[in-house]
């Protein structure tokens, strides 16, 4: 947050707020400002090999309401949805106020494990994390992401493609969105401006199926009555003039050297088999494994009394037995200001240090 060109968009923004017609202060429709829908479309198709137009791109405030909008209009009450199995708590939650039941599906190195749904259990939607899974950061291998693909044919459910943070890639080539890996692929995807400019932002956006268009945009206008097209039209110009890309490269390399300083702390001084296995190099935190036996939960506490905050990575597990792990966030810590909270991490490991792990 504290790196965001504040004044750059700040500027863009007055610019549109003085040029701007007086329908830029009304309710959003169609979709979002059609600016921001030609600009995604374009920046997608480019960085993500999305396959879109830009009528097919839905503005909503964030992911959540995106979730919550998918979940009333292409399911009922009583009907299944996937999730991944450790996955984000926050989809579960969502799909449960909605009336759907949550079964979650177990994630290997490989990504999430495709399976044959058992009878009278065949899903509605599949919610995925295939570039960079959430948490524990393993990519979907080719031959998972054609076999959820054939399977959301065969049985006629709709994948939802939540690419959260797929910018930030530390090692190797971008991994292209699994809704680019064939045309008209049954499948929704879904970004965030959160990750890549802040979370108060509130701004996120679909590519919709061109089935599905029309009579998610209605739904939308009628559930939440959009609006903020000023910043929406701002985000077009910062997205068009530049800045956006530049700002994600030099974010890249910020939180690249923050994240290899945390890996450096880690290795050295607890060891490399405290870093999990599955990690990817990319995204805003990394998993480190604990040895066996030990309460993520409890040490999760102690570090918060320590003034240092972590996740237990075992609350983030549905179904299958939780794995033992915190979740270390890097991103808003400076390289300078990592060794402190390290420390007092560190402190709580203590007792474990000597333990050998699984």
């Amino acid at each position: 947050v504290t790196e965001f060109p504040q004044q750059r968009f700040a500027q863009i923004s007055a610019q549109c707020a003085r040029r701007g017609p007086p329908a830029l202060r009304s309710y959003a429709t169609a979709g979002g400002h059609p600016a921001l829908q030609r600009s995604l479309a374009q920046y997608l198709r480019q960085v993500r090999s999305v396959q879109c137009e830009p009528e097919q791109i839905l503005i909503t405030e964030g992911v959540h309401q995106a979730v919550d909008l998918l979940s009333r209009m292409l399911a009922d009450a009583g009907d299944i949805a996937w999730v991944e199995d450790p996955g984000y708590w926050g989809t579960r939650n969502i799909l449960r106020m909605n009336g759907l039941q949550v079964d979650a599906i177990a994630v290997d190195a490989d990504g999430m494990q495709v399976v044959e749904p058992a009878p009278g259990r065949v899903p509605k939607l599949a919610f995925v994390t295939p570039s960079h899974q959430y948490p524990l950061g393993p990519i979907m291998a080719l031959s998972r992401r054609l076999a959820l693909l054939e399977a959301a044919r065969r049985h006629g459910f709709w994948v939802v493609e939540d690419d959260y943070d797929s910018e930030f890639r530390f090692a190797g080539q971008p991994i292209p969105s699994l809704q680019g890996l064939m045309p008209d692929a049954p499948v929704i995807y879904v970004g965030t401006f959160s990750k890549t400019l802040y979370p108060g932002l509130r701004t996120a956006y679909m590519v919709l199926p061109p089935a599905l268009v029309d009579r998610m945009g209605a739904a939308q206008m009628e559930l939440y009555r959009g609006g903020h097209l000023l910043t929406q039209a701002a985000l077009a110009e910062f997205i068009d003039s530049g800045h956006y890309a530049a700002h994600i490269r030099r974010m890249r390399l910020i939180y690249g050297q923050r994240r290899a300083r945390l890996v450096e702390l880690i290795t050295r001084e607890l060891g490399p088999e405290w870093l999990h296995p599955f990690d990817s190099n990319a995204g805003l935190h990394l998993v480190m494994s604990l040895p066996a036996g030990q309460s993520d939960t409890l040490l999760a506490r102690q570090a918060r009394e320590q003034g240092v905050l972590v996740r237990p990575l075992s609350r983030y597990y549905e179904r299958h037995a939780g794995e033992q792990g915190l979740l270390l966030g890097f991103a808003a810590v400076h390289v300078t200001a990592m060794d402190s909270p390290f420390e007092r991490l560190s402190a709580c490991l203590m007792p474990q240090r000597g333990r050998g792990h699984k």
